[in-house]
């Protein structure tokens, strides 16, 4: 299962799909879209899903309430989460969000860190749904959303914003869009846990040259969303997903120091216990040498 409809940002299992990476690594696979209000990590956790899409702190946080969550492989290096902001009324310090009405996902990470370190005042959340468009009319709001798609959204419009990178912000920086398993599955079934991260990893390689061809795959999945969006995003993702550790290391890379980071931030921001053994969050050893 992915994190959302069928985009871009997934455009390395979709390559696999198409190019028949995971039928000749013996793997029978469905690629099923997420969504809002839909969990991942929980159909990973009671069995329905063998595999799904997760941010690190969402990871950790599953494991903080018992689920059996193992990541193994990132997509993205760095997080492409970022808060809009109507042109001319930018947010340049935590302390710029006193006061605004905020569209977030509930319970998210990042904010939970943000309240707990920065204590942000007289803000109001709304749920954010995935529309941009009351955010858009709704003058000295913030949005959340990947500045690789719903900056799309928000250019096509005509609607001039700024944007800065959550990580920036307030320094959480969690790998984005990783692939996780259970402990259970990988204890039984190592063979399709390697083959499925070898076949997702050629999938993202040969993304990275030939996104065009893959997009108009995509799009037979998501046709309600314009081929000029996929190639928007597939450009815009190419550094998150290409560059920092992965141009050294090999597209799906993850660091011992990263994880160990993220668990030091959250525990710090009292978000998960400091107990909690971050080395049972991730496995590196399905990733193959670059």
């Amino acid at each position: 299962m992915t994190n959302w409809y069928a985009e871009a940002e997934h455009g390395g299992q979709y390559a696999a799909m198409k190019m028949n990476y995971y039928k000749e690594a013996g793997l029978d696979m469905t690629l099923d879209p997420g969504g809002p209000q839909i969990s991942g990590v929980q159909l990973v956790a009671s069995g329905k899903y063998q595999f799904a899409m997760a941010s690190a702190d969402q990871v950790l946080l599953a494991r903080q309430e018992g689920l059996p969550i193992v990541a193994v492989a990132s997509i993205f290096q760095k997080s492409p989460m970022v808060f809009f902001s109507h042109k001319g009324d930018s947010i340049a310090d935590p302390e710029d969000l006193n006061g605004r009405t905020i569209y977030l996902t509930p319970g998210i990470g990042y904010w939970e860190y943000i309240k707990k370190k920065f204590a942000p005042r007289d803000v109001k959340e709304i749920a954010y749904t995935g529309s941009m468009a009351t955010f858009m009319t709704d003058k000295g709001s913030v949005s959340q959303g990947f500045v690789t798609s719903e900056g799309y959204s928000l250019l096509s419009s005509g609607f001039e914003f700024e944007a800065v990178p959550i990580s920036n912000l307030s320094g959480f920086n969690p790998y984005s869009m990783l692939l996780v398993t259970s402990e259970q599955y990988i204890a039984e079934n190592p063979e399709i846990v390697k083959a499925f991260v070898e076949a997702s990893k050629k999938g993202w390689d040969y993304y990275k040259d030939n996104y065009k061809e893959i997009n108009e795959y995509i799009r037979t999945f998501n046709e309600e969303s314009p081929i000029e969006m996929f190639d928007y995003s597939a450009e815009a993702s190419r550094d998150y997903i290409y560059g920092g550790d992965a141009a050294e290391h090999g597209v799906l890379y993850m660091s011992d120091e990263r994880w160990s980071t993220l668990k030091d931030q959250m525990a710090e921001a009292g978000l998960i216990d400091t107990s909690l053994d971050v080395s049972k969050a991730y496995t590196t050893e399905f990733l193959p040498q670059n």
